[in-house]
């Protein structure tokens, strides 16, 4: 299933994938970051979470040809990176629960 060429294929792989390595970013990251320097991270930690995305994107389009599955992963990346700039960038809270 994960290999068929298909938008919605890619942008679901994308998604679960990013809100995946986002839940790891908030509790494993943070607290680690928090330990080590005594401060809340800022906000901008969880652009981190988008990186696996960016692998797997690069999977579908370079290792299996796959270029519409690679296109629905940029744009779940797009989105979520234009969604952190509009609501999180100079916000003032935390998404921290910490």
């Amino acid at each position: 299933m994960w290999r068929k060429d298909n938008f919605f294929i890619g942008m679901l792989a994308s998604l679960l994938l990013t809100l995946v390595s986002s839940v790891a970013v908030v509790y494993g990251v943070a607290p680690l970051f928090k330990s080590l320097s005594g401060a809340v991270p800022a906000n901008k930690v969880i652009l981190l979470a988008f990186i696996p995305a960016l692998f797997l994107m690069r999977w579908y389009m370079t290792r299996i040809k796959c270029e519409k599955s690679g296109m629905g992963v940029v744009t779940i990346v797009f989105i979520g990176i234009i969604l952190y700039f509009v609501l999180l960038d100079k916000a003032d809270f935390s998404i921290y629960p910490f």
